[in-house]
């Protein structure tokens, strides 16, 4: 398919970037195309290329998922005839040309989130795919988790019924000496902002889809170390937060909470997520779900000077199907190119995640809850 509306047996997508996340892409990419893309009963070959800086990186990451095009060049990928798709996996400072580039080239696009660090950037890129009429998305793999999907299919059949609250536990510990994630995370050119920017593009998306629109929201910061240190031992200046509090205010009533650290000692399988409502409650992760109906629900009577009793035994566990989350998402994606009709989430929800995000960083500065409707467009100013 080359973008000019007639149907094609063939898709080539390029990815861009040789980071973990464009290996989980490629990952996919890969999968799909030794199984084929099934449209309709229609059979598209997937195929796909991969762009780096680094020439080892590029070929290490392209002998592991056997990819059989590559390219050092970026905007020689981007602008050849034959890609149809542009991934761009590439850290968050280095969304928006790229992004722009395959969309003057006629590309569908598809991006890691966020769709880029300045709000403005992100509705000029929205408001360019649109005039050019090629499909936009962005990956948000926590809709596609087998257990928030199940969520959401339980939610919409009515278990829950009305819903009181929803609440989000996210942390693991990263060191001061970072050796399990990347160091730019934490320097505010390259990624923007902190565990907020990384963390709350996934919850506020995830909730908005399950709950509803969000109106408000109120948000804490902090910094674990002022200064931390690069794996072989060089310290660097922490310039963004490390954790976060951000409490929710939903326009149907519902109230929220997400805590996010990378300071914290986890004990769960992260995140995880909590809905409670007025005929029954869910609590899930990314891979197991558990119900509780209201007229199962145990009476509880606090008692300070009692043992409470932590067990999940009065819980219901429901059987999840257990697949790929972002092959999910990314197949879904090119179904909607072959079809001709859009999918979500696109890049319509990734500006409203990221209003929502500016939004918290103004709450967190001024210490009060902000309304989305008080972050417009900041086109203008970006212009």
């Amino acid at each position: 398919m080359r973008n000019n509306g007639r149907q094609a047996d063939s898709l080539t997508v390029a990815v861009l970037g040789t980071g973990p996340m464009a290996g989980i892409h490629l990952a996919a990419w890969a999968e799909l195309r030794d199984r084929g893309l099934q449209v309709d009963g229609r059979r598209v070959s997937i195929e796909p290329a991969v762009y780096g800086r680094d020439t080892e990186k590029v070929r290490a990451i392209a002998a592991q998922h056997r990819v059989a095009r590559t390219s050092t060049r970026l905007e020689e990928l981007i602008d050849a005839s034959d890609v149809d798709v542009v991934d761009n996996c590439l850290v968050n400072s280095e969304h928006f040309g790229p992004l722009m580039r395959a969309i003057d080239s006629g590309k569908h696009v598809f991006t890691e989130k966020p769709l880029t660090i300045d709000l403005g950037e992100a509705e000029r890129l929205l408001a360019a795919a649109r005039k050019a009429g090629v499909q936009h998305g962005v990956i948000q793999n926590m809709r596609f988790n087998p257990g928030p999907r199940k969520a959401g299919q339980l939610i919409e059949e009515g278990f829950v019924g009305r819903v009181f609250s929803a609440d989000v536990l996210f942390g693991y510990m990263v060191p001061q000496t970072v050796v399990n994630r990347p160091t730019w995370f934490y320097k505010k050119e390259e990624a923007g902002g902190g565990i907020i920017e990384d963390m709350m593009a996934h919850f506020f998306d995830l909730l908005r889809y399950l709950v509803g629109p969000i109106d408000a929201v109120y948000a804490a910061t902090g910094i674990a170390w002022d200064t931390r240190r690069e794996p072989d031992g060089t310290p660097f200046t922490v310039e963004v937060e490390d954790l976060a509090s951000v409490s929710i205010r939903f326009g149907n009533g519902v109230i929220g909470n997400c805590f996010a650290s990378w300071v914290r000692r986890k004990h769960e399988e992260v995140p995880e997520f909590q809905i409670d409502g007025e005929d029954g409650s869910l609590l899930f992760s990314f891979n197991s779900l558990r119900t509780q109906k209201q007229a199962e629900t145990p009476l509880f009577r606090f008692d300070a000077r009692q043992v409470q009793a932590e067990s999940l035994a009065d819980w219901h566990t429901v059987d999840l199907e257990l697949r790929d989350p972002f092959g999910l998402q990314l197949e879904q994606f090119l179904g909607g190119i072959v079809r001709g009709r859009p999918t979500t989430p696109d890049w319509e929800d990734a500006v409203i995640n990221q209003r929502l995000i500016k939004a918290a960083y103004l709450s967190a500065t001024e210490r009060r809850e902000v309304r989305l409707e008080e972050i417009g467009s900041a086109v203008r100013t970006a212009a």
